[in-house]
């Protein structure tokens, strides 16, 4: 409503209604925030237990998954990835295009991502290169898996987003488990990376292609929740706690102090009763 607000406004300044669009002096309307769901590492491992790779089609569904949980990539950037943004010898992905697409046989591979800041280097590991080295091996064998190939595909032409949402819901389904938006994988790696490895927050921003860690923490702070509570358990007991048996320091002047201060226990010889004493024997 505010964005079509502001649009009716600038037409009034092009019709000379209006002199200037006064909306413009103020931001807009900030989104709220909003907590999107995701698999932790066990729900994950109950998706994936799931899936038989024997099988061409849910060998690309379990590479798919296993890609945009392990990288956080976004959905458009996965599904725009070629093989020769793979490193497998220095073990990096290379996230710089994203697809632009109406259905599988029209699209645009765009040479940018969401923002200018997003385009990045990330690396992977050893699992992940494994995984997508058997993948590329099963597309060579029916004449894909070349340089310029999609990752994400079966027939040279690109996976969109609504597949992978399908492919959620069946394998959520069937390991049972709360079924998750495409782009909740982004966020069920970052929540994988907090809690698993307490990775820190300009790491992710940079692996995330966040244009600032302030963006990061906007989104994802509420995960490292759990991280808290992993140091507080670990600064049980770090510290050795000896303190003095008698004090140093000569206080003086406190009546309060001194009001406060127990009575000194008088000795098994002085009677408080009799205000007199009494003989030892």
């Amino acid at each position: 409503m505010y964005g079509m607000f502001r649009k009716s406004l600038n037409y009034a300044v092009t019709l000379q209604f209006l002199n200037e669009n006064i909306s413009m002096r103020i931001k807009a309307i900030p989104k709220g925030k909003a907590i999107v769901p995701y698999w932790t590492k066990k729900e994950f491992e109950a998706v994936i237990s799931q899936i038989c790779i024997s099988d061409l089609y849910e060998h690309l569904n379990f590479v798919m998954l296993w890609l945009y949980y392990m990288t956080g990539v976004r959905v458009n950037e996965g599904a725009a990835l070629w093989w020769d943004d793979v490193d497998f010898k220095n073990k990096r992905l290379r996230v710089h295009h994203m697809l632009i697409l109406k259905n599988r046989k029209e699209w645009t591979r765009n040479a940018y991502t969401k923002t200018v800041d997003d385009k990045r280097i990330i690396s992977i590991d050893e699992d992940t290169i494994r995984i997508l080295k058997d993948w590329q091996k099963r597309q060579q064998s029916i004449g894909l898996g070349n340089e310029t190939d999609f990752i994400f595909t079966y027939d040279s032409l690109p996976m969109i987003k609504s597949t992978l949402a399908r492919i959620i819901e069946r394998y959520a389904t069937l390991a049972g488990i709360k079924r998750i938006q495409a782009k909740g994988l982004r966020h069920s790696n970052a929540s994988y990376l907090i809690n698993e490895f307490n990775v820190s927050v300009l790491i992710l921003s940079k692996r995330l292609g966040h244009s600032s860690p302030e963006i990061t923490l906007k989104h994802y702070a509420h995960l490292w929740s759990g991280a808290d509570e992993n140091v507080a358990e670990l600064m049980a007991g770090n510290i050795k706690i000896n303190t003095a048996e008698k004090t140093k320091i000569a206080f003086n002047g406190n009546q309060a102090l001194k009001k406060n201060t127990p009575p000194k226990i008088p000795p098994k010889w002085y009677s408080t009763s009799k205000k007199r004493v009494v003989s030892k024997h």
